[in-house]
């Protein structure tokens, strides 16, 4: 909360003339600031939008979720998703987009032109890395500083910063190594799904492609990269974000008329 008013679950702004909102879903222990600026450049043709999760950043008061299911569905009941517009998610924000559509569609809301998904095994494959959310401080940062970057030399050797640094990634692995996997809907979801997979990804293509088994219309699209593709080549991501969603607001359009 701020100043007694409900915190939005999105930064910026919804879509105005017509134009396709892209709702991102980052990973974990991201902020909505690394999405802004990665996706500065489709601001022309996309009002973008970034999840704002409880106990970081402008809702650091807030209290974590710790439970995919209670956080889909906060979501889902938190903002007024219309038409048309599109989800993108990557890691643990490609899981939360398929919750929340998930939650939509059983509610008969206006589903998304598009859901692309990155970094994320299929939602009814388990998690492909070992429990870490209980980890010491000082071991977890040193994990990630294996698995996605090194903590700065100040940060981890202030012991109070260093655990409120952690808090939120700790929420969010929570999430991850708790959740129940996601059954395959029958019959697959119309909404169209992109696995948009770094080609060096530790997540394996078959593990990506088996999005395939919850939607009627799938397609597979490699970049260059690893786990984190829009960081070893924005503007390779970038580009395939903007011609996904293009396609997708192609065939919306063709629909509507």
């Amino acid at each position: 909360m701020t100043d007694g008013m409900t915190v939005p679950w999105f930064s910026g702004r919804s879509s105005k003339d017509g134009l396709c909102t892209l709702y991102c879903f980052p990973h974990s222990g991201s902020s909505a600031g690394e999405y802004i600026r990665l996706l500065q450049p489709l601001r022309t043709r996309l009002a973008i939008r970034v999840l704002q999760l409880p106990g970081r950043g402008i809702r650091l008061d807030e209290p974590e979720l710790l439970d995919m299911k209670s956080l889909a569905a906060a979501v889902a009941d938190g903002h007024d998703f219309a038409a048309p517009y599109a989800f993108l998610g990557h890691s643990l924000g490609a899981l939360t987009a398929y919750e929340v559509t998930s939650q939509l569609l059983d509610r008969g809301a206006p589903a998304p032109v598009s859901l692309i998904v990155s970094g994320s095994p299929a939602p009814h494959l388990p998690y492909l890395r070992g429990a870490a959310r209980h980890l010491p401080d000082c071991d977890l940062a040193a994990l990630l500083g294996e698995q996605y970057s090194p903590l700065s030399r100040e940060l981890a050797g202030e012991r109070e910063v260093l655990h409120l640094s952690l808090q939120a990634f700790r929420a969010d692995l929570t999430i991850l190594e708790t959740r129940a996997l996601s059954s395959v809907p029958t019959p697959p979801w119309p909404v169209s799904i992109t696995a948009l997979r770094g080609e060096d990804d530790y997540v394996p293509e078959a593990h990506a492609c088996q999005w395939s088994a919850h939607t009627v219309q799938f397609a597979h699209r490699q970049v260059p990269g690893g786990h984190f593709p829009f960081r070893d080549d924005a503007a390779s991501y970038c580009a395939a974000v903007d011609a996904i969603v293009a396609e997708a607001m192609h065939d919306y359009l063709e629909g509507q008329g």
